[in-house]
């Protein structure tokens, strides 16, 4: 009896604390502290691979350093053409054989992540990029580190999410936050981490639920930094002066200079790009990028300074240790090279580039004004603060440049006129390309981004998917009495023209017909193709988010749909109504996806690419 009454309390006991367990694991603080611990791990993870990142990266850039090849290889300093070259054979051979993997590189292919897949990112991606940039930068390939360490951060906040089974939400605010820690490790600046973040992968979207773990994980990551690393900092700044209030107008020609220095680095890329991929068409990684290596082999033989990262440049240059000719030559030679192996297909980031650029063009300025109109600006506060301008017009960062360029100096005496410099170059870029280049970058793959970060689930589907073919056409000789009965009875109101080897011509609306009528002379001389109208077309592999453009702009309600084989074969019609339909069910599916894991992104059957 005694047994059973104790059989009973402790039966009651364990339902008691079951029910507390669900009911606690339920409760929204039980939320929070799993958001908190989950954000300190991931900085402390994302932190530790920004930590290897460097160490790797360090000890390749200190093996192929021209001193060291000189003391421990005991090989003469013109050995150093062919340490790009074998980085670029490495790369190129690494490229060939994952080439989808290869491609997914920076900062753009990890927000494509965020928009396209929810934040899923293969663990193969990551490390795929953790290795190639420290084979290319560190065989002095003029890259940066950040855009590698943002994409390692991301892919293991991506693959922690992968592994704890988290929901597609968790999954973006996870992904997103871990990019952001390990800016905020590489570079020990967690406030720009933080703003990196939210700027670039976020594209500014403060109301994001990921804030709290962007700055959460950002902070930890910086303190496992700076307990590896040490607080050292990157650049020796020497004493400076930014000048009194008649200075301001000479920074704000800086600034300028700033914002136009990135228009020509845009223009040049476009340019080099369009040569690459029209004209000559050169897509084989080792044609693409060995000839870059060969040339940037023999200049580093006259200039040697543009080998590798560039931190080394930027503290000559702040020093004053550069003669104004030579920096004036290595201003252009870090344009043209950042270029050339950005578009070849090397690895690494522009952020370290566009501060030895701004380093360099700002000193420069600052000498040439002096020179020129008397005055007694001193270059070292004009380098700082073109370091930023620079930045900010290059990335479209103005708030990642200003923080980060003040949180790697630790100096708060330049900050309005670096500040204003960052603004300014922000603003000629967008001035003139109507935009942000990683918004622009997203239109230009049919990713609409005015939703804040949302995707226009619209681009996921191809127009030839849910054309029809119950439209009406006639043929262009077709007498108006004719098609005045066709045009009557038409399912849709319109009538599409083609000509005798069915290319469409264009299309007659009730509307043309009403207008014809009112001139009884003309309409037994009238044949189909003297009322048609121009109308707009999509292939059948354009999105629809191309349709629904074209619809809004020329106010219509039906377009139709060409062949993709010779854009002038009319394969069918889409309505307004048909879109409308197909986002819905796309939304749907989109509700009912919660947990994300690899299968879910296979490539979808209306997707033109896979980004």
């Amino acid at each position: 009896m005694k047994n059973s009454v104790f059989s009973d309390f402790n039966s009651s006991i364990k339902k008691i604390l079951k029910t507390l367990s669900i009911n606690y694991a339920d409760s929204e603080i039980f939320r929070y502290i799993t958001h908190m611990l989950l954000s300190i791990l991931l900085g402390l993870l994302a932190g530790g691979g920004a930590i290897l990142f460097h160490y790797l990266l360090e000890h390749m850039r200190y093996l192929f350093e021209e001193q060291s090849l000189s003391i421990f290889s005991g090989l003469p300093g013109w050995s150093i053409i062919f340490i790009p070259i074998f980085g670029g054979i490495i790369t190129s051979f690494m490229t060939l054989f994952q080439p989808e993997t290869a491609s997914k590189k920076g900062v753009l292919s990890v927000i494509k992540s965020i928009i396209l897949k929810k934040g899923f990112i293969p663990i193969k991606e990551t490390l795929f990029h953790l290795f190639a940039p420290i084979i290319s930068i560190g065989t002095g390939t003029p890259l940066g580190p950040e855009g590698p360490a943002a994409k390692i951060g991301s892919g293991i906040g991506s693959y922690m999410s992968q592994k704890l089974n988290l929901n597609k939400n968790d999954m973006v605010m996870y992904t997103t936050a871990g990019a952001g820690a390990a800016i905020s490790a590489a570079f020990n600046a967690p406030i720009a981490g933080v703003f990196f973040g939210i700027e670039v992968i976020l594209l500014n979207d403060l109301k994001n639920r990921a804030l709290s773990a962007l700055i959460i994980s950002s902070v930890v990551a910086d303190i496992l930094s700076r307990a590896y690393l040490g607080n050292m900092r990157v650049f020796t700044i020497p004493h400076y002066d930014t000048g009194n209030i008649y200075s301001y107008p000479f920074y704000i020609g800086l600034a300028v200079l700033c914002g136009l220095t990135a228009l020509f680095y845009f223009k040049f890329s476009d340019s080099f790009g369009y040569f690459l991929n029209e004209k000559v068409k050169i897509f084989n990684p080792f044609l693409r990028l060995l000839p870059v290596t060969i040339i940037f082999g023999f200049v580093l033989l006259k200039y040697e300074e543009i080998f590798g990262i560039g931190y080394n440049l930027i503290n000559s240059v702040l020093a004053g240790q550069i003669q104004l000719q030579t920096l004036i030559i290595l201003l252009a030679l870090k344009v043209v090279f950042l270029v050339l192996f950005i578009q070849a297909g090397a690895f690494g980031g522009t952020f370290a580039p566009s501060l030895s650029i701004g380093a360099l063009l700002g000193f420069s300025y600052a000498l040439i004004m002096n020179a020129t109109f008397g005055t007694n600006l001193d270059p070292t506060a004009f380098a700082l603060v073109a370091m930023g301008g620079v930045l900010s017009g290059i990335n479209c960062i103005p708030l990642t440049s200003i923080l980060l360029v003040f949180e790697v100096t630790n100096d708060y005496q330049f900050i309005l006129p670096l500040m204003l410099a960052s603004i300014v170059s922000y603003l000629v870029v967008l001035y003139y390309k109507k935009g942000n280049i990683y918004t622009i970058a997203l239109m230009n793959d049919n990713i609409d981004m005015s939703k804040r970060g949302e995707l226009d689930i619209l681009s996921k589907i191809n127009a030839g998917l849910i054309l029809k073919k119950d439209m009406d056409v006639v043929d262009f000789r077709m007498p108006f009495k004719e098609l005045l009965r066709i045009i009557i009875n038409s399912k849709y109101g319109d009538v599409f023209v083609v000509d005798a080897g069915k290319n469409l011509l264009g299309m007659i609306t009730l509307k043309d017909v009403r207008q014809t009528l009112m001139d009884d002379d003309l309409v037994d001389l009238l044949i189909a193709h003297d009322l048609i109208t121009q109308v707009p077309v999509v292939r059948e592999s354009d999105p629809l988010t191309l349709a629904i453009s074209k619809i809004k702009q020329y106010e219509i309600e039906i377009i139709p749909v060409v062949s993709d084989k010779d854009g002038t074969t009319l394969s069918g019609i889409i309505t307004y109504k048909d879109i409308l339909q197909s986002y819905n069910v796309m939304l749907d599916e989109a509700e009912h996806s919660e947990h994300l894991t690899k299968k879910n992104y296979k490539k979808h059957p209306s997707q033109g690419q896979t980004l």
